[in-house]
């Protein structure tokens, strides 16, 4: 992935930081950094030589401890008790790192040693990688910015073929005509829905593996729990447009029931799929004619959306030695030359490899860097137990939606308060 020249990385190096001394005159004193976590971040960086020129140039030795995802937090927190982590590197992401180590007092807050001048570039290309690692008005990573999409991104598509047999509109001229919203998905979905053999099951479905929670509640602009003022994270999954979310799932799914969880877009029997990103790459190959869009809007939604459930970066242990010049490092490691060129190339990128047609290319030329800059991760692993129970009495209708969240605002709000430490 790394591509840039030394001379370039270390002139960012130095733009980036006002308050640290520049790359060249850092020396970690033959120090090791250790990079632990559940993955190898370091690998491209290993493999482009950038691993062993960080080394020599910050008179650093640099390893890698990859433990089972399931240990990383239970690790990183005995290396910090212990205090073995002065120069660790956290590897961390918005569901099974972050919240768990934020409930520790693991994690150091990195802007009031970087100050706000370091965001400046990866608010501006990656914000939503700043705003999943940030809570109140404390930020939690630095030197590994994820761009949306990223590989866990989903995408909706669907199958042009479908369309033309039987008659339906052009999503692409809904979406151009501002009509591409969830009734005209929903009208769409309900034509498709067919039993082609006649023997009372429908063969061909308007769509697959439809996650309410997270699908339609990102396409109707909507998170589950949104800061106030002083930055606490407040309960909003009985906001109207959640409640309105889990409505039309429910419509969807039981009384229209034109989902199935059985596949069969790739194969040609579903109207409409949503797709992550590693699961386009399938359809490149596949014998199937189809179509690439973002989400049908909601009635609560400004813009288009798509779904990111889970983000990666990097953070630094409450104890760390030495936050400036770990940055520094870093960002020589990670950091683009140029934050516009650089997402100016992935956006290309992602229109050259995933969209099959020029319309597809045409919306997503536009829609990628607004998406990039402005999306937004669902943080739906604040959820308590008792309320993901809600929403499943909701979903089979044994509750009204607004019955069932309104039911667990208490539990719901304890639960994200004593998580991230709002009641102490």
């Amino acid at each position: 992935m790394k591509r840039f020249q030394v001379l370039a990385l270390l002139l960012v190096v130095g733009l980036m930081f006002t308050s640290v001394a520049s790359a060249q005159n850092i020396d970690f004193g033959g120090k090791t950094v250790t990079f632990v976590g559940g993955v190898d971040k370091l690998e491209d960086q290993r493999k482009s030589g950038l691993v062993a020129q960080a080394e020599e140039m910050f008179n650093v030795k640099i390893e890698v401890l990859t433990v089972p995802a399931d240990q990383a937090v239970e690790t990183m927190v005995t290396r910090l008790i212990s205090g073995d982590s002065e120069y660790d590197v956290w590897a961390i992401d918005n569901g099974d790192t972050f919240y768990p180590l934020l409930a520790s007092d693991a994690l150091l807050p990195l802007n009031d040693v970087l100050g706000d001048e370091y965001y400046a570039m990866p608010r501006k290309y990656a914000n939503p990688a700043v705003d999943a690692f940030s809570i109140g008005d404390k930020v939690y990573v630095l030197g590994s910015f994820e761009i949306l999409p990223n590989g866990a991104t989903t995408w909706f598509v669907f199958n042009k073929d479908i369309i033309e047999a039987e008659g339906l509109a052009d999503p692409y001229e809904l979406y151009f005509n501002g009509e591409w919203n969830w009734d005209n998905f929903r009208e769409m979905a309900i034509a498709a829905t067919k039993d082609l053999d006649g023997d009372g099951e429908p063969d061909q479905y308007g769509m697959e593996y439809l996650y309410t929670w997270a699908y339609l509640v990102a396409s109707n602009g909507v998170n589950f729990f949104v800061p106030n003022e002083e930055g606490r994270l407040i309960y909003n999954w009985n906001d109207e447009g959640v409640l309105q979310a889990i409505e039309f799932g429910r419509q969807l799914n039981y009384i229209d029931k034109v989902n199935t969880t059985s596949g069969g877009f790739a194969e040609g029997r579903t109207l409409f799929a949503f797709q992550a990103t590693w699961q386009l790459d399938g359809l490149l190959t596949a014998d199937v004619n189809w179509g690439l869009l973002p989400f049908p809007k909601g009635p609560s939604a400004k813009n288009h959306s798509m779904y990111t459930g889970f983000i990666g970066g990097l953070g630094l242990p409450m104890n760390s030695a030495q936050p400036k010049e770990m940055a520094a490092l870093l960002d020589f490691l990670f950091a683009p030359a140029n934050w516009e060129t650089y997402a100016e190339d992935r956006y290309a990128e992602l229109v050259n490899t995933y969209c099959p047609d020029i319309q597809s290319a045409r919306i997503f030329t536009e829609f990628l860097p607004i998406y990039g800059s402005e999306g937004e991760i669902l943080n739906y692993p604040l959820t308590a137990e008792e309320v993901w129970n809600a929403y499943s009495s909701a979903m089979a209708g044994e509750r009204t939606p607004a019955e069932a969240m309104n039911s667990v605002v208490q539990v719901g709000q304890s639960y994200v308060d004593d998580l991230l430490g709002f009641t102490k």
